[in-house]
């Protein structure tokens, strides 16, 4: 079987059972889970499928450009280079002593692997982020309460949004399931209002949000982008969309720097 016959067939059965397990095929096809998995990433690259851990799941409304929300478990097995190559930025982004609120998501998680500052104040609604700093006495840590949300480990809702609200912090970094060139889009209501409070009260704005999430969209637009100071997103956008984003705010990369201290 030719690879355009297989990637076609394997598209038939994600579009019938939803999720495939990469043995499976192995099992099924008589190939190399080499195999598999590249031509799961080459269906990942077109847009029309998501790699997990073990396998991958299709994207159900990708006609329409809205995003299913994955498990927490999920997002971190997809996209993990870009990810890495975005925490590392919004890592040199934090300097000495300065009080910053890191959102809930997979990529902000991976941002305590390259501090390398002695002291900050670290504010999150993140369980996951939390956990990552707790045992290191370089940082000050705040885990905001709230009710929680355990598809993503963040903690919303009235108690969180009101705590929020009541402090002030020198930057924001809130990841993001989406954003075109108008709003900033996430899965859940009582997630993005939460979002847009910790937005709301630092003095930079950063949107965090791989190429894959630019021009998507999700269910919920809780902030707009023209409010937002910077974009941090990976080196693979595309030049037609580092021009038009770049028009409506100034993007962070591996291709750009900017001195932000």
């Amino acid at each position: 079987m030719i690879k355009e016959e297989r990637q076609k067939y394997l598209m038939d059965l994600l579009s019938q059972y939803k999720f495939l397990k990469v043995r499976d095929i192995v099992n099924e096809l008589k190939i190399t889970d080499m195999t598999v998995r590249r031509d799961f990433q080459e269906l990942e690259d077109k847009g029309l499928i998501i790699r997990v851990h073990g396998g991958a799941r299709i994207i159900e409304d990708n006609k329409n450009d809205i995003l299913t929300e994955l498990s927490h478990r999920e997002k971190q097995h997809i996209h993990l280079n870009e990810k890495l190559e975005i925490a590392k930025i919004i890592a040199e982004n934090i300097f000495e002593d300065e009080t910053v609120f890191l959102g809930a998501g997979t990529t902000i998680e991976l941002v305590y692997e390259f501090l390398t500052v002695n002291h900050a104040k670290i504010i999150t609604n993140s369980i996951h982020v939390f956990d990552k700093f707790k045992h290191d006495s370089r940082f000050e840590l705040i885990l905001i309460g709230g009710s929680y949300r355990s598809k993503t480990g963040a903690f919303v809702g009235t108690i969180a949004n009101d705590f929020i609200s009541g402090i002030h912090v020198m930057k924001s970094f809130i990841g993001v399931n989406g954003l075109d060139t108008s709003a900033i889009y996430t899965s859940n209501e009582d997630e993005g209002l939460t979002q847009k409070c910790a937005l709301n009260i630092a003095e930079q704005r950063f949107i965090v949000a791989d190429h894959h999430k630019i021009n998507k969209k999700d269910f919920y637009s809780f902030y707009s982008l023209k409010d937002a100071d910077y974009l941090i997103t990976d080196s693979m956008i595309t030049a037609e969309d580092q021009e038009i984003f770049g028009k409506k705010i100034p993007i962070l990369s591996s291709k750009v720097r900017l001195d932000l201290s």
